[in-house]
């Protein structure tokens, strides 16, 4: 290689070295212990690099990049799915605005586009605050009156204003349980039982979306710790079994060779008692090699004896690693299935959420398509719900939500399913009944629950319902089936409330 070839490589050496350093420069902050190993390799790459040591930290970070990609994309997943909910409840709210509902809708489209990359997560964040914003900006301000009274009056009136605030209070709830002494939610929650204007329903919306991120931030960086510890468990075990295995290989060598330095001695005596001209010379070289023979052995011996040791010692330490291994992995497995039994209910009322009824529909949507069996499903709304909370706080109101949720969850088979779907609002999810006894169990539920005896602060109050459901048929999807039930529950409403409306 001339002197030439060698100033090329150089150059292009270090135009790599330069590129890996500002590219792992760009990248910090995804997760600290990639950050650390990122630092170890630009120190590796700066000046005079060394590509050795700067190999070893290579390998280490594509062991955990890998381990972080799988962390990443189950955020991205779980991120996607809380925009969507969020999105679709806005939507819902500003019904009567074909503009605002026009770009919800545009929004959805957006969140259901596959996502590139971390940057495109933070994209729709930005895409769905501006979203509330605008709508806060176009349902509450312009019909807000110069006096205080009349702003009361709009905010009580405004629907949008009250289904944030429902949502709100329900997050807040829900974040309260994991930070109790968190001083932000203190605050917003004793702001929230005395009453907040729209500017600072926004602001505590936009303190409770930095909350979800940061938790969702740090469970991906948790996790990513999780898995390298099992990752550096793994590597003990299998370093200590290729250990194992090259120490049987040695002493299956020395055993070999100590064999074979034994097969010359016999054939040495052998030898000799052919050739030996007397008895004495054979007598004298007989000892000789029966000594070297016993050493032989006996070196043997304490080379298996070591050997035996040292394989015991491994063996040890292999069970070890596979003992904390298990317990490890024990401790994850509990930890995920805590989880998600978290995520899949609701503070409040300990029903399932809307998380776990997407999931539970979209696999009884499967089992229909396949069988073709009935499927219905049920929106169920309390009745002046709004009034019970204005009238005797929002204590009764959660007292309300939990009793109704009881009774509707009392009321079902087996097989059914409930979960609270929002504020005030239950779904239910009834397979294998047709429409009559569709229409005769939430009868039954219906009038029940308007028998029970609530009372707050020393008056009696009759609590009631209204209900939408309908029955999945050709062609339907899960959201248009939602969608049909939905408007059963506003027609119910608007026809006097306390009432079924359904196929």
């Amino acid at each position: 290689m001339d002197a030439k070839q060698v100033n090329s490589y150089k150059q292009q050496n270090s135009l790599l070295s330069q590129f890996i350093v500002r590219l792992s420069a760009f990248y910090e902050g995804f997760s600290s212990d990639i950050d650390k190993e990122l630092i170890v390799l630009r120190r590796h790459l700066s000046g005079t690099p060394n590509f050795t040591l700067a190999t070893v930290s290579i390998n280490k970070l594509n062991r955990a990049i890998q381990h972080q990609e799988v962390t990443l994309n189950k955020y991205a997943s779980s991120t996607v799915a809380k925009l969507e909910s969020a999105i679709k409840a806005l939507q819902k709210a500003v019904f009567d605005d074909e503009q605002l509902k026009k770009k919800a809708t545009e929004q959805l489209i957006a969140l259901n586009q596959p996502t590139g990359d971390i940057f495109s997560l933070y994209r729709l964040f930005q895409h769905a605050i501006d979203l509330h914003q605008n709508a806060l900006a176009a349902k509450l301000t312009p019909s807000l009156p110069p006096q205080d009274e009349g702003r009361e009056a709009a905010k009580i009136a405004n629907p949008l204003y009250q289904s944030i605030l429902a949502e709100l209070n329900q997050l807040i709830e829900s974040y309260a349980q994991k930070r109790s002494d968190d001083p932000q939610l203190i605050d917003i929650k004793a702001r929230l039982s005395q009453g907040m204007d729209e500017d600072g329903l926004l602001k505590s919306c936009v303190v409770v979306l930095r909350m979800i991120v940061q938790d969702a931030m740090s469970e991906a960086s948790l996790t990513g710790k999780v898995i390298q510890g099992l990752h550096s468990s793994l590597d003990k075990v299998s370093s200590d079994l290729q250990l194992s295995v090259e120490d049987s290989r040695s002493q299956y060598e020395q055993r070999k060779a100590s064999s074979a330095e034994i097969q010359s001695h016999i054939e040495n005596i052998e030898e000799a008692v052919h050739h030996s001209e007397s008895f004495e010379s054979l007598k004298e070289y007989t000892q000789f090699s029966v000594k070297h023979i016993a050493n032989t052995l006996s070196q043997q011996s304490k080379n298996d004896s070591e050997g035996h040791a040292h394989l015991l010692e491994l063996l040890s330490s292999m069970q070890t690693q596979i003992t904390k291994l298990q317990r490890q992995t024990q401790t994850y497995k509990k930890r995920l299935a805590e989880q998600v039994k978290q995520n899949q209910t609701d503070p409040l009322t300990r029903l399932p959420n809307r998380q776990a009824y997407n999931e539970k529909l979209n696999h009884a949507y499967q089992q229909w398509q396949k069988s073709g069996q009935n499927l219905a499903v049920a929106v169920v709304d309390i009745d002046n719900f709004k009034r019970i909370n204005d009238k005797f706080g929002h204590a009764a109101g959660d007292r309300t939500l939990q009793v109704v949720g009881r009774h509707l969850k009392q009321h079902l088979s087996p097989g059914d399913f409930i979960a609270r779907w929002g504020g005030e609002e239950f779904v239910l999810l009834l397979p294998d009944v047709s429409n009559k006894q569709l229409t005769d169990r939430l009868e039954t539920i219906r009038s029940s629950l308007a028998q029970l005896p609530f009372k707050f602060k020393q008056e009696k109050v009759t609590i009631t319902a209204s209900f939408g459901a309908t029955q999945f048929k050709q062609g339907d999807t899960p959201d248009t089936v939602f969608e049909r039930a939905d408007s059963f529950l506003y027609k119910a409403k608007r026809e006097g409330r306390n009432q079924i409306v359904s196929d």
